[in-house]
């Protein structure tokens, strides 16, 4: 029987060379576009982001078909159907478009960060603190993690525990002391997207809820993610008395966890991001979602040069270069596709719902504003049970909320809820990248770590953090 001849390799070297160089001027305009400069760069941004997700596409299959299944067909809804198609499909492709631009100018980070024997050694540092201090080092070292790594500090951090946990000689302390050390990790993973200025949950709800700075959202979502690690250690506290009753946990050596320098690489790090983002914001108004545009490779190339320098090998800068850009950029083709349709469907049928509601005279005015606030809370998390993409709920959801004077609360508020939302969909999702994660590296279902393991978590979570917002509001 004959077998379908493959494409040459020199084909796709080609194909990954047009993704990659589609997918960093995509980059570049949206950050020049950030900057101010308004002349033809947002619609050159939308076309290329076009272009490069139609060389993603290729080969694809299940969820990230369906959703450029659909997001063809909303533009050809738009383009028969509506009397000014461009006022619903320019701001979806922008969306799209900066979505890609964002996730490229972060990947740099991580093609970087996960490269680095520093990180590793941070990681390994957290992993191996003794029993009374684990959980509160996971939850919080892994939230400076994510700002650089984003999922990718699931795996590096969950990886150095189950390393540590595998230590234990007794079966029930390894199993418990695994799977609370994988609960700290998410546990700090989800509370990074209250207040990360990378995080696409901050960045993408505070575009869409105008009036509120990505600086006030960092600073009140530190406050959230208090609450979430709070929560979190006093769940791990119930669970850490339920070891058979005789069961003798062994001392370790404490002496390697108390070598607190090898932190000190993300401490400046963080540094290196949120400083300059924060005084850009303050000074020429410049959101922090566009500086990091141009932050962040601007960080990770600075980042491959001393280390290259370090090792005489200055050639190896190019050469990384050369291997993120049309090497690592394409092979995201999946995420690629996935977030930037989600962006698209969520923002372009947000806006034809919110006309069909306004024909029919519902109007969520008439819902009391307090109950407003606690709905995204409960409704996000709720939506990703179903499989729906946190960004595409949240495009679609935010367009149908009233405005915060209409509701007579605070914008910062109805932002929180937002965000919390989004939070919460994290750890308790069977279809979110974190549970699926956590789930490999235990050996165990995804649905036993988002129900059994976080549902105790995930709903006393959704009540402390529906309080915050009412204090907020």
């Amino acid at each position: 029987m004959k077998t379908a001849p493959t494409e040459p390799p020199r084909r796709w070297a080609i194909l990954a060379l047009v993704t990659g160089v589609l997918l960093l001027a995509v980059v570049a305009l949206n950050f020049i576009h950030g900057l101010g400069v308004e002349a033809g760069t947002v619609p050159m941004a939308a076309a290329l982001a076009v272009i490069a997700i139609a060389l993603l596409a290729r080969g694809l299959r299940g969820s990230r078909l369906v959703f450029l299944a659909i997001s063809l067909g909303l533009t050809a809804w738009c383009l028969v159907m509506e009397d000014a198609p461009g006022e619903v499909l320019w701001p979806a492709l922008e969306r799209g478009s900066f979505i890609i631009a964002f996730f490229c100018a972060l990947a740099s980070l991580q093609h970087v960060a996960g490269r680095s024997p520093m990180i590793a050694r941070a990681a390994a540092f957290l992993a191996n603190q003794p029993p009374g201090r684990r959980y509160l080092a996971l939850a919080s070292g892994t939230q400076v993690f994510a700002l650089m790594l984003n999922y990718g500090a699931l795996s590096l951090l969950g990886t150095m525990a189950m390393r540590s946990a595998e230590r234990e000689t007794d079966p029930a302390i390894r199993t418990l002391r695994a799977r609370r050390m994988l609960q700290g990790a998410q546990c700090g993973f989800s509370a990074s997207l209250c207040w990360s200025p990378l995080a696409f949950a901050t960045v993408i709800t505070t575009a869409l809820v105008p009036g509120v700075k990505l600086g006030t959202v960092v600073l009140t979502g530190i406050g959230s993610s208090l609450i979430i690690v709070t929560v979190g250690w006093l769940v791990d506290r119930r669970l850490k008395g339920s070891l058979p009753a005789g069961t003798v946990v062994p001392k370790r050596d404490e002496v390697a966890a108390h070598d607190t320098r090898s932190l000190w690489p993300l401490g400046w790090l963080l540094a290196a991001v949120a400083v300059p983002a924060l005084a850009v914001d303050a000074i020429w108004h410049i959101p922090p979602s566009r500086t990091v545009l141009g932050l962040v490779p601007l960080i990770a190339i600075a980042w491959v040069l001393i280390e290259t320098l370090r090792g005489g090998k200055l050639k190896e800068l190019a050469a990384r270069s050369r291997d993120f850009a049309f090497g690592d950029l394409p092979s995201y083709r999946s995420e690629l596709v996935l977030l930037s349709t989600a962006g698209f469907i969520g923002t372009a049928a947000g806006a034809l719902l919110a006309e069909v509601l306004a024909s029919s005279g519902f109007d969520l005015g008439g819902v009391p504003a307090r109950l407003v606030l606690v709905l995204p809370i409960l409704l996000i998390p709720l939506a990703g049970q179903l499989g729906l993409n946190p960004i595409l709920f949240v495009s679609l959801f935010a367009q149908l909320l009233p405005t915060p004077e209409e509701l007579g609360v605070s914008t910062i508020s109805l932002v929180m809820s937002l965000i919390s939302g989004w939070t919460l969909t994290a750890p308790t999702s069977p279809f979110t990248a974190s549970v699926m994660i956590i789930s490999r590296l235990a050996g165990v279902s995804p649905q036993t770590v988002a129900f059994k393991w976080n549902g105790w978590f995930v709903s006393l979570t959704a009540l402390a953090l529906g309080i915050w917002v009412q204090i907020l509001a």
